[in-house]
Order: C-alpha cells, then sequence, then structure tokens
C-alpha cells in the first residue's frame, strides 16, 4: 500500500469485535460509494466462497433501533455472494468486524481508504462520493482530498469533470448492466468538445444547448458511430490543427457530426488528422533527450537550482502529457478477470 494510503487508513479504518453473523442480519450501506457490482466477478467470487467461505471479515456497524442488524462499511460483494448461496440452501456465515457507527462522511472516508488499495471503483460511483465528501466537508482544494480519500490527484480532476454533468447523464454510468452502461470516460473525452462547440459553434449551442448535444453524441455511442471514447480526440486534433480555409472545414464538419447520429467519428475527421509523422517525430525527440542528458553526466553538478527548476518543468508536462495519453476505454465485459474474496 503506498504511503499516503496507509496513511489515511490509519486514521479512518476502524478496528472492533470479530463475530460470526447470518446474511440475514446484515444490511448493505445506502452510502456505498460501489454501486456497480456485476455479475461475472460476483460469479467467480461466489464460487469461491461456496468452496472456501468467506475468508476475508466483512466491517459492519449496529444499526440503532434494530436489534441484531448491521450496516455494511466493507465487504457489500461477499454478502450479496452468500444472500445467494443462502437461497440455494446451503448455510453459511460471515465473520465480520464490528465496529461502532461511523458519520456519513467518516464512512465514506473508511471505504475510500479501504478500496484505494485494493480494488477500484468505477470512476462515476467514486466522483458521486466524492461529491459527498466535498459538499459536507466544504474542501475543493485536490491536494487536500488526496490526504483525506487516499485517491490520487489525476482521480480527483476526473471525477471533478464527471460532476459537470447533470444527474440524468451520470445516472448513465450506474447502468447494473455492464453491455448498456456508458462509461465514465464518455463524459472525460467529451467535455473538451463540448465546451469547444460552446466556443466556437454558439448558433449550434444555442439550439441544443449543452445537455442537447450532450444527448447527440449519447445516441452516436448507442448507435455505434463512436467506436472509441479515445475517439474524441481526433475531433479535437483536426480543430487545433486546422488552418486557413480548412478551420471553416473543420468547423462545418464538428456540426454535421454533432447531428448526424451515423457519422463515425474515424470517417468524419482522418482527413484532417496530422499524420503518424508528429508521434514518430516525439519519439526520437524523447530518445535524444534521454540520450543527451546522461552524455552531460549530470549526476555531480554543483549548481543545482536551475537544472532542478528546468527537470520539474519537464517532468510536468510529461505527467501532464503521459496523463492525457492514457487509454479511456473500459474493458470489455466479457475481458473481466476473476476477482479475489472481497
Amino acid at each position: 500500500m503506498p504511503k499516503a494510503q496507509e496513511s489515511v487508513a490509519s486514521q479512518v479504518i476502524p478496528k472492533g469485535l470479530l463475530q460470526n453473523l447470518l446474511p440475514e442480519q446484515v444490511v448493505p450501506s445506502k452510502t456505498n460509494p460501489r454501486r456497480l457490482f456485476d455479475e461475472r466477478p460476483l460469479r467467480d467470487l461466489r464460487d469461491n466462497i461456496r468452496q472456501h467461505g468467506v475468508l476475508v471479515p466483512i466491517t459492519v456497524y449496529p444499526i440503532k433501533g434494530q436489534p441484531d442488524k448491521y450496516a455494511i462499511l466493507d465487504g457489500e460483494r461477499r454478502h450479496r455472494c452468500c444472500v445467494d448461496l443462502q437461497n440455494e440452501g446451503l448455510r453459511v456465515t460471515l465473520p465480520a468486524n464490528i465496529v461502532e457507527p461511523p458519520t456519513k462522511v467518516a464512512g465514506l472516508l473508511y471505504m475510500f481508504s479501504i478500496h484505494g488499495f485494493r480494488e477500484a471503483w468505477e470512476l462515476m460511483p467514486t466522483a458521486l462520493s466524492l461529491e459527498t465528501v466535498m459538499r459536507d466537508l466544504g474542501e475543493r482544494d485536490n491536494q487536500k482530498l488526496v490526504n483525506l480519500t487516499g485517491l490520487s490527484e489525476p482521480q480527483i480532476e476526473r471525477c471533478k469533470k464527471l460532476l459537470k454533468f447533470p444527474k440524468k447523464f451520470q445516472d448513465l454510468s450506474l447502468d447494473p448492466d455492464p453491455k448498456t452502461r456508458i462509461p465514465s470516460n464518455f463524459w472525460i473525452e467529451a467535455l473538451p468538445l463540448l465546451e469547444l462547440c460552446e466556443k466556437i459553434l454558439p448558433d449550434l449551442d444555442a439550439k441544443l444547448g449543452r445537455d442537447g448535444i450532450t444527448q447527440k453524441l449519447v445516441d452516436k455511442y448507442r448507435a455505434g458511430a463512436i467506436k472509441s471514447v479515445i475517439h474524441f480526440r481526433r475531433v479535437m486534433e483536426a480543430y487545433e490543427f486546422a488552418e486557413g480555409g480548412r478551420k471553416k472545414v473543420v468547423l462545418d464538419r464538428i456540426r454535421s457530426y454533432i447531428l448526424q447520429t451515423g457519422l463515425e467519428t474515424r470517417k468524419a475527421f482522418d482527413e484532417f488528422v496530422m499524420d503518424n509523422r508528429r508521434v514518430q517525430n516525439a519519439i526520437a525527440a524523447c530518445t535524444n533527450f534521454v540520450d543527451d542528458l546522461r552524455r552531460y553526466k549530470l549526476r555531480y553538478v554543483a549548481d543545482k537550482d536551475e537544472l532542478f527548476e528546468a527537470l520539474s518543468k519537464v517532468r510536468s508536462y510529461v505527467d501532464y502529457l503521459m496523463e492525457r495519453l492514457k487509454g479511456s476505454d473500459p474493458p470489455a465485459p466479457m475481458d473481466e478477470t476473476p476477482e479475489k474474496d472481497s
């Protein structure tokens, strides 16, 4: 576990009394940031529990006014599997760490800390839970949120982008069926295009509004005209590198792309996108830069301040660029790998 997350966990994760509970004594938490429970990983976990029992205790707290009832802080997947197995006629019990009831925010911070080093949540539920933390604590500073939740700063930035979308679109990324769910990264990749449309197509923006343009993009995605969410970058690249009279052609193409549901992204913009030479030139520049630094033998130089400043600027830009270039498509549902007891 990274040291930052160890610190968060040590401050938030409660310790309690270990007992064995029946599935019917346990109630899922209404505030669990993990809202999506895909069937295939659940099936693998269920089979494991059928053979070996629950290996990792869940964490629960007593529900006020309901004797012998406990709400889950950690372990909803294990509980769901035990309920299913009990419905099959198999008697199962849940080892449970029973702790004092936390406040709502403390419970969320606990869930962030425990899941941050074990298994990534879907991004949209994470964003909605982060919104609760920001609202209840009145905190929006990225670094302070990193320290509170154990999330990385890029994760927090992505979550904040998701929170710019209305609930009706956020809910599309909470669809229980992974085959019809709109991936959270759809919204992150679409956001620059939506902001561009407001700037360069004010008439279309006035007619449809951001929500209307967003719905058009959702329709295109569902129709298969957006093969990958990272293809939105082709639109931005086409606009960024268009010059002279080509700029108006690109503007008209963006308008058509928004309005024509069946117009596929690559078909619409590949003719405007610069060829692969830029990528190859960038690779060569990276190689040459590293070779030059090695040749200068800088490890033992005395005057370091200016060098530190220059290298910090390089690192900052490289970190930014690598974050931007990361693939944004989730794996296909059938590519999911079995998960460990969690």
